[in-house]
Protein backbone atom coordinates (compact mmCIF):
# COMPACT_ATOMS: atom_id res chain seq x y z
CA UNK A 1 0.00 0.00 0.00
CA UNK A 2 2.88 2.37 0.56
CA UNK A 3 3.92 1.82 -2.98
CA UNK A 4 0.54 3.02 -4.06
CA UNK A 5 0.36 6.44 -1.81
CA UNK A 6 4.10 7.13 -3.35
CA UNK A 7 2.81 6.91 -7.03
CA UNK A 8 -0.46 8.93 -6.13
CA UNK A 9 1.36 11.61 -4.34
CA UNK A 10 3.81 11.80 -7.83
CA UNK A 11 0.93 12.01 -9.75
CA UNK A 12 -1.86 13.98 -7.98
CA UNK A 13 -0.64 17.73 -6.45
CA UNK A 14 -1.29 18.15 -2.93
CA UNK A 15 -2.00 14.63 -2.52
CA UNK A 16 -0.06 14.50 1.24
CA UNK A 17 -2.36 17.08 2.47
CA UNK A 18 -5.37 15.80 1.22
CA UNK A 19 -4.42 12.44 3.00
CA UNK A 20 -3.80 14.23 6.31
CA UNK A 21 -6.69 15.85 6.52
CA UNK A 22 -8.83 12.76 5.47
CA UNK A 23 -10.65 10.68 8.36
CA UNK A 24 -9.05 7.75 9.11
CA UNK A 25 -9.98 4.54 10.88
CA UNK A 26 -12.10 5.26 13.97
CA UNK A 27 -10.56 5.42 17.48
CA UNK A 28 -12.01 2.91 19.81
CA UNK A 29 -12.28 5.26 23.49
CA UNK A 30 -10.69 3.24 26.45
CA UNK A 31 -12.47 3.40 29.28
CA UNK A 32 -10.52 5.42 31.53
CA UNK A 33 -9.15 3.77 34.54
CA UNK A 34 -10.80 4.07 38.06
CA UNK A 35 -7.45 5.32 39.99
CA UNK A 36 -9.68 5.48 43.41
CA UNK A 37 -7.72 4.70 46.30
CA UNK A 38 -11.08 4.42 48.38
CA UNK A 39 -14.24 2.62 48.41
CA UNK A 40 -17.48 3.09 50.32
CA UNK A 41 -17.95 0.11 52.70
CA UNK A 42 -21.60 -1.27 52.02
CA UNK A 43 -21.84 -2.56 55.48
CA UNK A 44 -20.98 0.65 57.38
CA UNK A 45 -21.51 3.47 55.09
CA UNK A 46 -18.04 4.39 55.83
CA UNK A 47 -14.76 5.13 53.86
CA UNK A 48 -12.25 2.45 53.32
CA UNK A 49 -8.88 1.44 51.38
CA UNK A 50 -9.90 -0.77 48.10
CA UNK A 51 -8.08 -4.36 48.15
CA UNK A 52 -4.77 -4.17 46.99
CA UNK A 53 -3.88 -0.67 47.74
CA UNK A 54 -1.01 -0.19 50.30
CA UNK A 55 -1.41 2.10 52.80
CA UNK A 56 1.68 3.52 51.90
CA UNK A 57 0.38 4.32 48.78
CA UNK A 58 -2.64 6.67 50.30
CA UNK A 59 -0.59 8.07 52.81
CA UNK A 60 1.73 9.29 49.99
CA UNK A 61 -1.60 10.52 47.89
CA UNK A 62 -2.68 12.52 51.13
CA UNK A 63 0.81 13.64 51.88
CA UNK A 64 0.82 15.24 47.69
CA UNK A 65 -3.01 16.23 48.42
CA UNK A 66 -2.01 18.54 52.10
CA UNK A 67 1.22 19.64 50.52
CA UNK A 68 -0.97 21.18 47.18
CA UNK A 69 -2.63 24.14 49.22
CA UNK A 70 -5.83 23.34 47.45
CA UNK A 71 -9.12 22.60 49.69
CA UNK A 72 -11.69 20.03 48.31
CA UNK A 73 -13.71 22.09 47.31
CA UNK A 74 -11.63 23.62 44.94
CA UNK A 75 -11.13 20.41 43.50
CA UNK A 76 -14.30 20.26 42.86
CA UNK A 77 -15.10 23.59 41.27
CA UNK A 78 -11.85 22.58 39.04
CA UNK A 79 -13.78 19.70 37.79
CA UNK A 80 -17.02 21.39 37.10
CA UNK A 81 -15.05 23.91 35.06
CA UNK A 82 -13.53 21.46 32.91
CA UNK A 83 -16.18 19.57 31.95
CA UNK A 84 -18.30 22.90 31.54
CA UNK A 85 -15.27 23.90 29.10
CA UNK A 86 -15.49 20.11 27.45
CA UNK A 87 -19.35 20.38 26.76
CA UNK A 88 -18.39 24.03 25.02
CA UNK A 89 -15.93 22.45 22.98
CA UNK A 90 -17.74 19.75 21.43
CA UNK A 91 -20.51 22.39 21.32
CA UNK A 92 -18.32 24.50 19.24
CA UNK A 93 -16.80 21.36 16.97
CA UNK A 94 -20.38 20.14 16.31
CA UNK A 95 -20.98 23.86 14.89
CA UNK A 96 -18.72 23.44 12.52
CA UNK A 97 -19.42 20.52 10.82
Amino acid sequence: MAGIGRILGAEIPYYGMMKKAMPGPSKKKKKPKNRRLTEIDPKTKKPRLKAGVEVARAVEVLYMFENADVLPYQIEEMKQTIENQRQRILKMEDWQE
